[in-house]
């Protein structure tokens, strides 16, 4: 007898360990994100943003009477990670579904796992093309960084900014530089009949790279198209200061990044670019960029207001929120599989009022947002044009 309530007295403290069983008046949705690893220092924040709508939506009622419950795994970049992520979500916590993965790269893999365990995935910052296509369960909150750089290029033209020609310098080492480099920048500045200087192409690793930006000097240029995330757009701006190019430098996306205020500084006046989110555009934008910058603090993480990716890491929840309340889920354990099913299919049908503005989801899982052109002046962001975003296809 000893023995038996010894074994059972183990049994039930192990069990303390295990991953907490759904309760009844609660919804879970995994999140998928990398707080630590490749992409921590954009990454780390989507946390913050997803507790926030969360705190927000709970406070509020929850969804259908129940409260969200936001189950985290740290896959610090890693698609092989990324996938044991979503099979943990779908098998041990019984989520209804993912916000994240956050990369191309981890999505590229996890949507097919997410497939097979017929569980919605929605990252806030995957956006290489044709990636969510090929399942019905994946979905993003992202928008491609060729139609938001075509939007910047049409704002410029509009206003004359663009009669003499645009330089563009890409990495020729790094996959995402070359891509924008090579395939969005140059199509669509040769489509919209921009004089191109270039492209020069430059290491992204190399310590030196005023070999290339000195191929700009006595260039007849209106702006520099430069390819490259955040630490190398500074890093090659940098370069094109300390040789006396003042040139302003134009871009989508891929360098919209608050960071760019500290890392550029005046340096970066002028510059031009676009991203899906606006901090300054009314009170909803403003009052998320004050809760977003005071819950990063508690954390010790100074930022000056959330990126884009932030943004629709927050709109991601509300996202679900509504698609689950058209889909009239229970958080029921026995009906799990069905009511996912039911979320994917009300993504489809449902438009969604968010902090970036209307947004729907096409047939092929792409979201459609809308662009926000902006420039730089006084360490503060300043809107130029805005771009509604484009009716979805069905």
């Amino acid at each position: 007898m000893k023995f038996k309530v010894g074994i059972r007295a183990a049994v039930i403290a192990s069990m303390a360990y295990m991953t907490p069983v759904q309760a009844a008046d609660e919804i879970v949705l995994g999140l998928s994100y990398g707080k630590t690893g490749l992409y921590s220092t954009i990454n780390k924040t989507t946390e913050v943003a997803v507790d926030i709508a969360v705190a927000e939506i709970n406070a509020a009622g929850g969804v259908n009477g129940k409260k969200i419950r936001i189950v985290k795994y740290d896959t610090a970049g890693d698609p092989k990670q990324a996938v044991v992520a979503v099979r943990k979500f779908a098998r041990d916590d019984k989520a209804l579904g993912v916000i994240g993965p956050f990369s191309s790269s981890e999505a590229r893999v996890a949507f097919a796992a997410g497939e097979r365990e017929k569980i919605v995935q929605i990252p806030n910052a995957s956006s290489a093309p044709k990636l969510a296509d090929k399942f019905s369960y994946a979905y993003r909150l992202t928008e491609s960084e060729y139609l938001q750089f075509m939007r910047v290029v049409k704002t410029m033209k509009k206003r004359g900014a663009m009669k003499k020609s645009v330089a563009i310098m890409y990495g020729t080492d790094d996959v995402v530089s070359k891509a924008v480099g090579m395939y969005i920048m140059k199509p669509i500045l040769t489509r919209e009949k921009v004089n191109i200087t270039g492209p020069i192409g430059f290491a992204t690793k190399a310590f030196d790279v005023s070999p290339q930006v000195s191929q700009l000097k006595g260039k007849n240029l209106d702006y520099v198209g430069l390819a490259g995330i955040t630490p190398i757009a500074i890093r090659v701006l940098k370069e094109m200061r300390r040789q006396k190019i003042n040139v302003p430098i134009i871009g989508a996306q891929i360098w919209a990044d608050p960071e760019i205020v500290h890392g550029m500084g005046a340096d970066g006046d002028n510059a031009v670019f676009a991203a899906s989110y606006y901090y300054n555009l009314n009170k909803r934008t403003r009052d998320f960029k004050d809760k977003f910058v005071a819950a990063a603090a508690k954390q010790g993480i100074k930022k000056l207001w959330p990126h884009h990716v932030d943004a629709s890491a927050y709109d991601i929840v509300y996202v679900f929120k509504k698609a689950m309340e058209v889909a009239k889920v229970t958080g029921n354990p026995k009906k799990v599989k069905a009511e996912r099913t039911a979320i994917r299919d009300a993504l489809l049908k449902t438009t969604f009022d968010l902090v970036q503005g209307k947004v729907c989801f096409e047939k092929n899982g792409d979201a459609q947002l809308p662009a926000y052109i902006m420039t730089m002046k006084d360490k503060k962001w300043n809107l130029l044009d805005t771009h509604p975003a484009l009716p979805c296809k069905k």
